[in-house]
């Protein structure tokens, strides 16, 4: 996609997302070239975020560490104009279960003949491949914590894969080995735990005494919101949580209201709800989305050019305050999968997902 945001960082500062519900690491000083619009809502630089005179780091800013640029002479990082805009990703992502990794779901079967996705997995490489793997015993020694923090598990792997991959919507039979969603989901998810290497928009607070709590500023937020679900109409990634805990989520649709502010010429006031998939469903077979919303407020600095507000800077606003997401992750076209579990073939899966011929 030629208009879709690309991210600039050295490879010290690329982060990976790791097991879990997302990842550890950082990307200061990302770059988000801009995207043409003819409505005013636009992308200008492309030189990146930073813009002439800043680096993206806020290091002339307005206290929010992610504001670079933001003096009064600097070039607008992108403009916008005031009203109501909206955006939706033109495929919308689908629910699933996360597979917290404290729980057995993933390799132990809930019942007495029931088989878990894993030792399906196994099943279907003995009896159909006669090949046999030992995929959810990997699982079960080299990954299972019963200790492990409460949100650690597959959100990551199923916040990319519900964006990038068709939802897997009815049963599949194979011989002896029948998989239901459910199976399929989980064993989709676990090709997408081992990827490459993403930039973070924003940086991953973890508690440390010199974190930023405001990061992702709102300014970069909003203009990943502008590019991605209204240029690109493409979802993208959040952590909706601000602290230490890490929930990923695919945001495929917004609604922002813009109000100019009736004093100060280099203010704008937002408001945006923000739709995202839930991972959190009661039936592990369940084909749709569980629809989450939510509201976001924050001022938006600047100052207007005729009709349009040319954005420096942004700080979040009431309750949004200390509820906003950690940061961003807008996905490249494609990405190379991958499992930690060495007994898991993405190819394998994919001919289980009826991606193939036996």
């Amino acid at each position: 996609m030629a208009s879709r945001l690309a991210f600039s960082c050295a490879l010290v500062a690329l982060c990976a997302l790791n097991a879990g519900c997302g990842g550890t690491g950082s990307a200061d000083g990302d770059q988000l070239p801009g995207l043409p619009s003819d409505d005013g809502n636009c992308l200008e630089s492309d030189e990146g975020c930073a813009g002439s005179d800043g680096d993206g780091s806020g290091s002339s800013g307005n206290g929010n560490s992610d504001n670079g640029g933001d003096g009064p002479s600097a070039k607008p990082l992108y403009y916008i104009e005031a009203g109501e805009i909206t955006g939706e990703a033109a495929r919308k992502p689908w629910s699933s279960w996360w597979y917290p990794i404290w729980e057995k779901t993933m390799f132990e079967g809930e019942g007495e003949g029931q088989l878990s996705p894993l030792e399906k997995y196994d099943a279907f490489n003995r009896k159909v491949l006669n090949r046999p793997t030992i995929a959810a015993s990997i699982e079960r020694d080299e990954f299972y914590d019963p200790r492990a923090e409460t949100w650690a598990g597959l959100c990551d792997a199923w916040a990319i894969a519900s964006i990038l991959e068709p939802e897997p919507n009815r049963a599949r039979q194979y011989g002896e080995v029948r998989f239901e969603v459910g199976d399929q989901k989980a064993l989709l998810l676990k090709t997408y735990e081992n990827i490459s290497k993403l930039p973070l928009i924003g940086d991953r607070y973890d508690g440390a005494w010199d974190d930023d709590y405001d990061d992702v500023a709102p300014h970069k937020l909003h203009q990943v919101i502008v590019s991605e679900l209204i240029g690109n109409r493409q979802a993208f990634l959040i952590d909706e949580d601000a602290g230490p805990e890490v929930w990923n989520a695919p945001a495929w649709k917004v609604i922002s209201q813009i109000e100019r502010d009736a004093e100060n010429d280099e203010l704008v006031h937002v408001r945006t709800w923000l739709f995202l998939a839930s991972p959190h469903v009661d039936d592990h077979d369940f084909v749709g989305t569980i629809e989450v919303t939510h509201e976001y407020t924050y001022d938006l600095e600047g100052a207007w050019e005729g009709s349009r507000f040319g954005v420096r800077s942004g700080v979040w606003t009431e309750r949004s305050r200390w509820d906003h997401p950690d940061y961003a992750i807008v996905l490249p076209d494609q990405i190379k999968r991958g499992s930690f579990n060495r007994g898991i073939d993405v190819k394998t899966v994919d001919l289980i997902l009826g991606r193939g011929n036996l």
